[in-house]
């Protein structure tokens, strides 16, 4: 399924500066699964004071508690998501009433409930405060963020994308490279994803997927530098 979106002040990339203090934390998908998230970063013993927490998209729909879920996310310092295509739709779906079955169809059901103001008060804060990537820098080297996929080959070609439709949907819909052989994303240490809904991590060269809860149960919690060391290890999958 795609989506034509008509909002052209989403950002296409955004750089991250190394964390000073604390540690940067990465969670794959969470569809509304605010409580799951929460267990998850007690169990880690997230600090908030100094720690960081990037999301790879697909924040919201199918779980019990997409709007409380969002909003957190949005109101909180030491969180930064990128976009989804849940958050694409619900997005696109605010400003051209076309694409408000499709969202239905995906879990969007949720939308139903709140009313039109804080409708587009939420997807204008999407679309300020999620970009379709992010480049983080890490003591390690550097890691791309990404919901889907890398849309290119070189990193370096994504840092330097202007939005577009095209641009927009690669971010966020597609699975080949998960499916795909090993391959190295360059001009970046690792490529980091979500989407795909897997009972374990996905790795293909320099790219790792973490989006197991759909199929697990369990958030999947990682320290940025932990990529690192996965991605030196022999890929699964290839």
């Amino acid at each position: 399924m795609e989506v034509v979106i008509l909002v052209p002040k989403i950002s296409a990339h955004r750089f991250v500066s190394k964390n000073p203090a604390g540690t940067d934390w990465l969670c794959g998908d969470l569809h509304g699964q605010y409580c799951a998230l929460q267990r998850a970063l007690t169990g880690a013993a997230f600090n908030p004071a100094q720690d960081r927490l990037f999301l790879l998209g697909d924040v919201v729909d199918r779980g019990p508690k997409s709007k409380e879920l969002l909003n957190w996310v949005l109101a909180t310092d030491y969180v930064q998501s990128v976009m989804g295509n849940h958050e694409l739709m619900f997005v696109a779906s605010s400003f051209d009433f076309r694409y408000r079955e499709k969202h239905r169809l995906i879990g969007g059901e949720w939308v139903d409930k709140i009313d039109f103001f804080e409708y587009r008060k939420l997807t204008a804060q999407c679309v300020k405060q999620m970009p379709l990537t992010i480049t983080l820098a890490c003591e390690r080297g550097n890691l791309g963020l990404v919901h889907a996929q890398s849309p290119a080959d070189n990193w370096q070609d994504v840092q330097q994308a202007a939005l577009s439709d095209r641009f927009a949907i690669d971010c966020t819909w597609p699975w080949n490279r998960a499916q795909g052989p090993n391959q190295a994303i360059t001009g970046v240490t690792a490529v980091v994803s979500g989407h795909i809904g897997t009972a374990e991590v996905v790795r293909k060269g320099n790219q790792v997927w973490i989006d197991t809860l759909e199929q697990t149960g369990n958030v999947t919690l990682v320290q940025a530098n932990e990529i690192f060391d996965w991605v030196g290890r022999r890929s699964s999958n290839g």
